[in-house]
């Protein structure tokens, strides 16, 4: 399994919170990690200022990034 997956995103929040594309690959990748041993990688997002945002809109299936 991996350690560690930059994520993309089109804005993020302060709260772990990423905007995708609305498809949620990188959500269902994170929660089929869960069924390994190994579990799931540490999620970083780089981002330019301009991405951050207050809040960004969420649902139960949206999965938190780490850093």
């Amino acid at each position: 399994g991996l350690d560690l997956i930059l994520m993309p995103g089109l804005g993020f929040d302060k709260h772990g919170n990423r905007l995708g594309r609305g498809k949620g690959y990188y959500d269902t990748y994170l929660e089929r990690c869960l069924q390994h041993s190994k579990g799931k990688p540490y999620t970083i997002a780089l981002a330019f200022k301009e991405q951050i945002c207050d809040e960004v809109p969420v649902t139960e299936t949206d999965e938190k990034i780490n850093e």
